[in-house]
């Protein structure tokens, strides 16, 4: 299972990224106050993902996963906020979209070229895809 955590160069060095059920949480209340405030329908992380995959999320939602994984990297909230001031609301949101993407990416499904068993200590082994077939008749599928 993946911790969520994916370090990425951002506002001007390597920052750690981190998204949790916290996070969610978070991300999930966030987003959705200010579309029901509008009356717009609700978003779910999938769909938010989807959003940042088509270069078409609201601002505010890039600039929640950034803060929010770097709260949940490790980074202090007036820390963060302090970062998302500085680097993302004086620059074009369109910059800030593919790092939302990744680190929300990260959350939901790791982070890319991810072992998670070296990672968390686990087992050496890897889930495959292909269906596990046995020749042993009193096994049945």
């Amino acid at each position: 299972m993946s911790d969520g955590a994916i370090d990425l160069v951002w506002g001007g060095g390597l920052r750690n990224f981190r998204f949790a059920i916290g996070e969610f949480r978070a991300l999930q209340d966030a987003v959705n106050r200010r579309r029901i405030a509008i009356g717009a329908p609700i978003v779910g992380p999938m769909d938010l993902l989807k959003s940042l995959r088509a270069n078409n999320a609201w601002p505010d939602d890039i600039r929640d996963v950034l803060r929010l994984g770097l709260i949940g990297g490790g980074m202090k909230p007036p820390e963060a906020h302090g970062e998302m001031v500085h680097y993302f609301d004086n620059s074009p949101p369109l910059e800030h979209m593919k790092p939302a993407m990744m680190v929300l990416l990260a959350g939901l499904a790791g982070a890319p070229g991810e072992d998670v068993a070296k990672k968390k200590g686990g087992a050496e082994t890897t889930a495959s895809a292909e269906p596990v077939t046995s020749t042993d008749p009193s096994i049945s599928a």
